[in-house]
């Protein structure tokens, strides 16, 4: 492995719901498959709208068009320009889904978080609907039972609360964001969005040196 030290992790701060993450999805594939072998890749839930309840409003609506035009335009990203009627713009159930099968599976579930964006951004669908979010885990060969016993665990909440507070702790209130890990220790290694070369770019400078 290169490096002479501890070996690097790079954290990728996001939320199911955040569409600027869904923006920067194509490059943390993209240089998670070229940086194979030298960083492992984990995800960090944020949380987004955690305390709303109610349905967005037409002018709710109006403000996320904007957003996702801007994220479009800067990113490339595919977007349907559309949400589903009625829709509480709250990510804790999507996220207790990611967490479940992170938990069950042992690993960073980056499809499982891009399918659910790619189908709230994209395609317009209620990724906070319960059968939905069990059923696409199931489908991408994860535990469809933990995630439906997640959305109604209570310590499952309480863990996923303190995952979003130390997410905040990096300064982490506006995603996507980039940390780097090295012998349990954090920092910020890109705060907003980035591109594929750039993020590379990024993670390189905080990998070991070759020695010679």
């Amino acid at each position: 492995m290169k490096g002479v030290g501890a070996p690097l992790t790079v954290v990728v701060v996001t939320d199911p719901l955040c569409s600027w993450c869904w923006g920067m999805a194509p490059a943390v594939e993209l240089v998670a498959d070229r940086l194979a072998g030298v960083a492992r890749f984990e995800l960090l839930l944020g949380g987004v709208n955690v305390d709303s309840r109610l349905p967005v409003g037409d002018y709710g609506r109006r403000l996320l068009m904007r957003i996702w035009r801007e994220v479009a335009e800067t990113t490339g990203q595919r977007f349907g320009f559309r949400l589903p009627d009625p829709f509480v713009y709250n990510s804790v159930p999507a996220c207790l889904a990611v967490a479940a099968v992170r938990a069950t599976s042992g690993r960073a579930p980056f499809g499982y978080l891009h399918r659910i964006q790619q189908a709230l951004f994209e395609e317009g669908l209620d990724v906070n609907d319960p059968d939905w979010l069990a059923g696409t885990a199931a489908d991408l060969g994860f535990d469809a039972a933990a995630v439906r016993a997640a959305l109604h665990d209570r310590a499952a909440l309480d863990r996923l609360q303190a995952e979003f507070a130390g997410a905040r702790v990096y300064g982490t209130q506006a995603l996507p964001n980039v940390l780097t890990e090295r012998a349990g220790r954090r920092s910020l290694l890109a705060g907003g969005y980035a591109d594929a070369d750039m993020l590379e770019t990024l993670i390189r400078g905080r990998l070991d040196p070759e020695p010679g």
